[in-house]
């Protein structure tokens, strides 16, 4: 029964950081803290060592507040809300949490690849499948006029531009979140197996290739190739290795489309986007949250705070900005930034401890996730809040093991 409970609050905290049906959705997301609030009480969360990261971010709220007014008190009563869910998961699941979300992962990227593969062979299977499917949620969203639908089928969507690019979106908004989920699963699956091409390594890269997103293929191409010339012993491979994927690596920006010219195409287009619609590209968005940190003193060191009124006069406030590593230091400030950067670390390094394997990949998580947050909000969600608090069970599980072992070595004076 337990075990239930705990899958459910994890997949909740996963829906409501990424999956169309739930995020945005206040019912639907008040209905998940009332279940994490259950579980709070059923399984007697400890929040003593989350303290120090939840009154620094309270901290934060309060000083974005009394800059800002009242008006500003239910953004930040949300926030408190969505960092609280990641905080209850993590307590609850504790050294389990990584295992729980690689068997969930493993079901969404199985099912995403039975839609996907028959799909991509016969494109006109899409239309049956809207008109027929009996799991079917029509997702309605107007952006500058235009009306989009989101077809989902709870555990595979269908994007607004599906039948124009046909990618693999899986239960997400959009196939770049889709593929910087998987790299993250794929990162932490290969630590925890010491192998990237394991049967599930393997799942979670075929999955990769089918979401065809520049961010994901990136962050991808920097892990296999960064993995294996560390782990190779002869400097020759080593060497051999690095120079196959620098090879690699450039012939897929400059022949693929969706990378290198995507890339070109948005940064000779940064002075439209920043100034017509508000943000609406990953280069224009790191400009305009450059640009904001200026605006007031006080932002540098607690940030803007999270309501779209408080950003640069442009044109359209509400539109999302997609890059996801400047949103936290615009929105947040620098200190929440270096702390959220260096908390993301240290998680990633007590996992490796606990597993056994080599440390640097701390830092290579690190250096990936921010390269996925450049194309992806990621970091306003409450599953990236547990993210970087995984120190707290881990570290912890690892103490228990070095007592477990000093009770062991103590010689027996009886």
């Amino acid at each position: 029964m337990k075990r239930i409970l705990e899958i459910i609050l994890l997949l909740g905290l996963m829906a409501t950081s990424g999956m169309p049906l739930f995020i945005d959705n206040v019912p639907v997301f008040l209905v998940y803290f009332g279940y994490a609030a259950f579980c709070f009480l059923y399984f007697k969360v400890n929040l003593r060592y989350f303290l120090p990261f939840l009154l620094f971010f309270a901290l934060i709220l309060f000083v974005q507040l009394l800059n800002t007014g009242q008006h500003y008190l239910l953004t930040a009563v949300a926030q408190i809300m969505i960092m609280l869910t990641g905080v209850i998961t993590v307590d609850v699941l504790k050294e389990r949490f990584v295992s729980s979300f690689l068997q969930i992962m493993t079901y969404i990227a199985v099912i995403s690849l039975i839609f996907f593969i028959p799909i991509y062979l016969q494109p006109s299977l899409t239309d049956f499948l809207i008109a027929n499917f009996p799991i079917h949620v029509p997702i309605e969203k107007e952006s500058y006029g235009i009306r989009q639908i989101i077809h989902s089928f709870l555990f595979f969507n269908f994007s607004p531009d599906f039948n124009f690019r046909i990618r693999n979106v899986g239960p997400f908004w959009e196939a770049g979140v889709y593929g910087g989920y998987l790299v993250v699963t794929l990162i932490l699956n290969s630590i925890r197996e010491k192998s990237v091409f394991n049967r599930r390594g393997i799942l979670f890269i075929i999955c990769i290739l089918t979401t065809f997103s520049t961010t994901a293929y990136l962050a991808l191409f920097l892990f296999i190739g960064v993995y294996y010339a560390v782990k190779i012993g002869s400097p020759i491979l080593r060497a051999i290795s690095i120079l196959v994927f620098a090879v690699g690596f450039g012939y897929a920006y400059s022949e693929l489309e969706f990378l290198g010219s995507k890339i070109d195409d948005e940064l000779k287009l940064v002075a439209y986007d920043a100034q017509v619609q508000g943000g609406n590209s990953r280069m224009a968005s790191a400009y305009l949250d450059i640009v904001e940190l200026n605006e007031n003193k006080l932002y540098i060191f607690f940030g803007r705070g999270n309501h779209p009124e408080h950003r640069v006069a442009t044109r359209d406030k509400a539109v999302q900005r997609n890059n996801g590593t400047t949103d936290v230091i615009a929105v947040w400030g620098i200190p929440f930034f270096i702390c959220y950067v260096l908390l993301m670390g240290r998680s990633i390094r007590s996992f490796c401890l606990y597993y056994k394997e080599k440390t640097y990949l701390a830092v290579l998580f690190v250096i990936i996730m921010l390269t996925l947050g450049v194309s992806e909000p990621y970091f306003r969600f409450g599953f990236f809040y547990a993210l970087i608090l995984l120190y707290i069970p881990y570290e912890r599980a690892l103490e228990a093991e070095d007592a477990d072992q000093d009770l062991i070595l103590q010689p027996n004076l009886a």
